[in-house]
């Protein structure tokens, strides 16, 4: 009777085993023909049971029924757009599980699929949440992204994830979050811009030029054709001191950018910046005027000289007030500098503010902080030289400028 009874328990069991077997193939038969309900209903029962929850290929079933169930959501016709509401998540964890049992890389290629399917959505709706402006919405999900991209070995599409996160970052001024997203990118020799121009700023805020010139050669290796990255070699260069290779750089920069005017132009005005930080006044002058010579019609040279001379007469000022209070000889003779070097000034920012008119009222609302900028610094210059007719010009086109502003 012991054996008769064994027996009968093993055919048993065996008997279930095969159902749960069966269960897995009708779950992908249903989701083949259509029926999402049937095959979500068999599926989730192959999952649970002892049988066959064990098995990568009950896993990648399910991953692939969960996405076609998500697949569906976007349909407001579909009768299964609220089969399962957490259908990604279930998706998510039916692909690692598969992975994990995998053992064989039997569905290696496929499982990466489900990967790909459901880590896109995740990138999406990370789109939408910095659309929204939901900064640290975004940021979450990029990082589902970036887990579930990184496990199917996407590097590209892993890439727009920690960049997406990055900007959101930015938005959010966390600059610990877009270090964490950034730097990645720098290892996976990104050639986006916005990567090395961010954290490059960071590392001067923070006052470290070999972290800014160790990026700076990152990028150059990462994109050799990218003049960006030899203007920021350049000024990595010249902060530390070594004007020669500065210089160098800027040249392979002009070079690549033979026979685009306007492009050479504006890096001639990014060269003259990048000298004037480094105190190479002689240099930048010479820089923005080059660049003014072949580009007249531009803010970047025309700005960059107006404020570096009005800036010098800055310093002569504060020089009059270093003097000893008998040296009237040298506190005239400073005093006239300033103005002189503020005269100079004048028709640079006049150019400047020209540019920003002929603008579109759009981008000329982007350009308002620069335009205040040059009506200021214009009305210390008139001021110190009674140019009054001028003065009154400037401080009514202010006062329309901050009356506008109030209103928005």
């Amino acid at each position: 009777m012991k054996k008769i009874f064994f027996m009968m328990a093993f055919v048993a069991i065996g008997l279930a085993a095969t159902a749960q077997t069966l269960n897995v193939q009708s779950a992908a038969q249903d989701m083949r023909r259509g029926y999402l309900n049937k095959a979500k209903a068999a599926i989730d029962k192959a999952c649970v049971h002892d049988a066959t929850k064990n098995d990568a290929k009950t896993w990648y079933y399910a991953g692939l029924i969960y996405t076609q169930i998500g697949g569906e959501q976007s349909n407001p016709k579909s009768k299964f757009k609220d089969l399962d509401p957490d259908w990604l998540t279930k998706a998510k964890d039916a692909a690692f599980r598969c992975k994990e049992l995998d053992t064989d890389k039997e569905y290696a290629d496929k499982i990466n699929e489900v990967f790909s399917y459901v880590a896109n959505v995740y990138l999406n709706m990370s789109l939408a949440a910095i659309n929204a402006q939901q900064w640290d919405s975004c940021m979450a999900l990029c990082e589902q992204a970036i887990q579930i991209f990184n496990e199917s070995g996407n590097k590209k599409f892993v890439g727009e994830a920690y960049l997406m996160a990055g900007r959101a970052a930015m938005n959010a001024q966390n600059n610990e979050a877009i270090q964490k997203y950034f730097k990645p990118l720098v290892r996976m020799r990104t050639k986006e811009n916005l990567v090395y121009k961010t954290l490059f700023k960071m590392y001067l805020n923070e006052k470290d030029t070999n972290a800014a010139l160790k990026l700076a050669q990152n990028y150059t290796k990462a994109a050799p054709e990218d003049y960006n990255a030899n203007m920021m070699m350049a000024e990595a260069y010249m902060l530390m001191g070594d004007m020669e290779k500065g210089n160098e750089e800027i040249q392979k920069a002009l070079k690549v950018a033979e026979g685009n005017t306007q492009v050479h132009a504006q890096l001639l005005a990014a060269a003259g910046a990048t000298m004037e930080s480094a105190k190479n006044f002689a240099g930048a002058e010479a820089s923005y005027k080059q660049s003014i010579a072949e580009e007249p019609n531009q803010f970047l040279a025309n700005y960059g000289l107006g404020k570096m001379l009005y800036n010098h007469g800055i310093d002569k000022l504060e020089a009059v007030n270093a003097l000893p209070l008998e040296d009237e000889e040298g506190a005239t003779r400073l005093t006239n500098e300033c103005l002189d070097l503020w005269r100079q000034a004048i028709p640079y920012f006049n150019n400047a503010i020209a540019y920003i008119d002929k603008l579109d009222a759009e981008t000329q609302s982007y350009n308002r902080s620069n335009l205040f900028g040059c009506l200021g610094a214009l009305k210390n210059v008139y001021a110190r030289l009674e140019m009054y007719d001028e003065l009154k010009v400037v401080n009514a086109r202010m006062d329309a400028l901050q009356a506008a502003a109030a209103q928005h």
